[in-house]
């Protein structure tokens, strides 16, 4: 049977470079998106710049939304054979029920059309963020030991549960992708679901504004102007995205890859503070070194100050800048660290296993693209302040 692949956020992040790459391949997609996110015609200079051509003649682009599950229907009227499923609301200012109702309830309706679909493969986007926080030495557990594939997870641990054993879910967004998770693997042990999924780190790369890729762009624009020094104690995980679209490929024509799960992200072993100073130096910046503030008194800080902000936003319409989040600032004062052996072992090798080189490319991409160096008032708080949630 010919391969007809389905890609679920066509328009997203990560779903746009697997469609690149599938399409590279000469196979053909079907993409799905929201109504308005096919028709948003500010994505397609971006989807043009990473080589993602819409109008390609093996590309069909059809317009559904997860929470209407009629919408679902024409797109298994073809013969699927791999689904990519990449449509999560990826927004740390969202509250838990919103996120619950997209991210979980609208994996469901997806899901009672794909089980009863003959898939050779569902490859489903998952996050690291379902390991939860990393073990401390007042964990008393592991400390500075990375989180593999036989870490507490959705896969081996009970349905049902509310977290991974020993340890808690760090923010609402990773709380809604491990009620996601347990859901496809329930439906893999109950009727077979052909799953495999993917848990990416942090995703950077062409084509984005927001986390990472938020960060070098708010650095850039003097939005952050020092580092606690005590960043040195804690590590930072992070995944091209380019590596992350071409390990979904590797791993769909595999079929020894149904049933496992694989987290996915670089070899390098940096620091936050590091990291910090490397996206500082990319783009020209200067970031000051505080000492003596630990990254636990700043994180508490950080969440106050955030709060207050949305609640200025909510009651004054004050804008907010987009990357001072509630959940973004959960993550500070945690070290987070995410074994690749599983992913190496299959024998793929990723390009970008230096972030360095990757973060180095990306800072290129976004001057290209006009955005590094904003002079323009009005397109400056377009990508620094935008409300917009992003699609993985």
């Amino acid at each position: 049977m010919e391969r007809l692949n389905l890609v679920t956020g066509a328009t997203g992040f990560s779903a746009s470079h697997v469609i690149r790459e599938l399409l590279g391949r000469g196979e053909k997609v079907i993409g799905t998106d929201l109504p308005q996110a096919l028709e948003d015609h500010t994505r397609t200079p971006v989807l043009a710049r990473i080589g993602l051509d819409l109008n390609h003649p093996n590309l069909t682009l059809v317009p559904a939304n997860l929470l209407e599950p009629e919408s679902l229907a024409p797109l298994f009227e073809n013969k699927i054979t791999h689904l990519f499923h990449t449509a999560s609301l990826y927004d740390y200012s969202a509250p838990l029920d919103r996120l619950r109702k997209i991210n979980v309830e609208g994996t469901k309706n997806l899901l009672e059309y794909a089980k009863k679909a003959d898939l050779t493969q569902f490859i489903h986007w998952s996050t690291c963020g379902v390991f939860g926080k990393p073990y401390s030495t007042r964990s008393r557990g592991k400390v500075n030991t990375p989180f593999d594939e036989e870490s507490p997870s959705p896969k081996n641990t009970p349905f049902g549960a509310k977290a991974p054993a020993g340890t808690h879910l760090v923010n609402a967004y990773s709380v809604s992708k491990w009620e996601q998770e347990q859901l496809l693997w329930k439906a893999h042990r109950e009727d077979g679901l052909p799953l495999t999924v993917i848990r990416p780190a942090p995703i950077y790369g062409p084509g984005s504004t927001y986390g990472q890729c938020g960060l070098i762009l708010l650095i850039a624009h003097g939005g952050v102007p020092f580092i606690v020094k005590d960043g040195k104690n804690y590590l930072n995980a992070s995944v091209q995205v380019e590596d992350l679209a071409q390990f979904a490929l590797y791993i769909s024509d595999r079929l020894e890859s149904i049933g496992e799960d694989y987290n996915v992200t670089d070899g390098s072993i940096l620091s936050q503070h590091e990291f910090m100073h490397l996206l500082a130096l990319v783009t020209g910046r200067r970031l000051l070194n505080i000492p003596l503030i630990p990254c636990g008194f700043l994180r508490i800080t950080f969440l106050l100050f955030v709060k207050g902000w949305m609640f200025l936003e909510r009651k004054f319409g004050i804008r907010r800048l987009r990357m001072f989040e509630p959940q973004s600032a959960e993550y500070l004062g945690s070290s987070y660290w995410f074994s690749n052996r599983k992913s190496l072992e299959t024998g793929f090798r990723y390009r970008y296993a230096d972030v360095r080189e990757g973060i180095m490319e990306t800072t290129i991409w976004l001057r290209k693209m006009g955005w590094l160096y904003i002079q323009d008032k009005k397109l400056r708080k377009e990508i620094l302040y935008a409300k917009l949630p992003v699609q993985k």
